[in-house]
């Protein structure tokens, strides 16, 4: 599972620093955007889970971050695809793994 989870954090890395630069981001200003969502979505999955052990739910803001985390990451996938559909569907598959 680990060595999935690595994969799958390179490839996303990848995927939204090349959009970054492709949008006219500086190389460090590409390099810090994939760390703030992926940031986002471990910060805001770890809130989650620490509540879920104390036997609350999760804070309706964490859930909105891991929502739009988890959005921002599968849309940069399927962008930076080939532009056919078989290519978006992999970069999406690829994302939601």
């Amino acid at each position: 599972m680990v060595l999935v989870a690595a994969i799958a954090a390179v490839v996303s890395y990848r995927h939204m620093h090349e959009l970054a630069l492709r949008h006219g981001e500086s190389e460090l200003g590409a390099a810090l955007v994939p760390l703030a969502v992926d940031g986002m979505i471990v910060a805001s999955s770890m809130s989650t889970l620490l509540a879920s052990r104390y036997g609350r739910r999760g804070g309706a803001l964490a859930w909105v971050l891991l929502v739009i985390g988890s959005l921002a990451s599968l849309e940069a996938n399927v962008a930076v695809a080939d532009p056919t559909p078989i290519a978006r569907l992999i970069a999406a598959w690829r994302r939601s793994r």
